[in-house]
C-alpha cells in the first residue's frame, strides 16, 4: 500500500508521531558527540600532552646537564687546590686549570661525537 503524503506519521523524527522523539534524538546527538570526541579530541589532547611532557623533559635535561657540568667543574678546582697544596698554585689557577681541563675534555667528546655522526657506509 503506499504512502499517504498528506499525513506526517511517517516522516522518521517527526514529533507529532513518534513518542520517543526527543530521546532518539538525544541518542544520536550523544553519539556523534562522542564519535567526533573518540577521532579528534582525544588525540589532539594526546599531542599536546607528548608536547608539553617533552618540552618539560627537554627543559630539565638541558638543567641537569648544566647542573652536572658546573659540580665537576667546582670538583675539579678542588682537587686541583688539594693535590697541589703549597706548591704554588693558589685558588685563582686551580680555577683556570680547571677550565682549560674540562674545555679539553668538552673537545675531545664533541670531536668523539662528530667523528661518530655519520654511519660507516658513507
Amino acid at each position: 500500500m503506499p504512502k499517504d503524503f498528506t499525513t506526517v506519521h511517517w516522516v522518521i523524527g517527526n514529533p507529532f508521531s513518534n513518542d520517543d522523539w526527543a530521546v532518539d534524538t538525544a541518542d544520536r546527538v550523544e553519539q556523534v558527540v562522542g564519535t567526533v570526541r573518540d577521532r579528534v579530541t582525544n588525540n589532539i589532547v594526546k599531542l599536546v600532552r607528548g608536547i608539553v611532557f617533552g618540552l618539560i623533559g627537554f627543559i630539565i635535561g638541558v638543567a641537569l646537564i648544566a647542573i652536572a657540568l658546573i659540580m665537576f667543574t667546582r670538583g675539579l678546582q678542588s682537587l686541583i687546590s688539594l693535590a697541589t697544596g703549597n706548591t704554588g698554585i693558589d685558588h685563582s689557577r686551580s680555577v683556570y686549570m680547571s677550565y682549560l681541563i674540562s674545555g679539553l675534555l668538552m673537545l675531545t667528546l664533541g670531536g668523539l661525537v662528530m667523528r661518530r655522526r655519520r654511519s660507516p657506509d658513507t
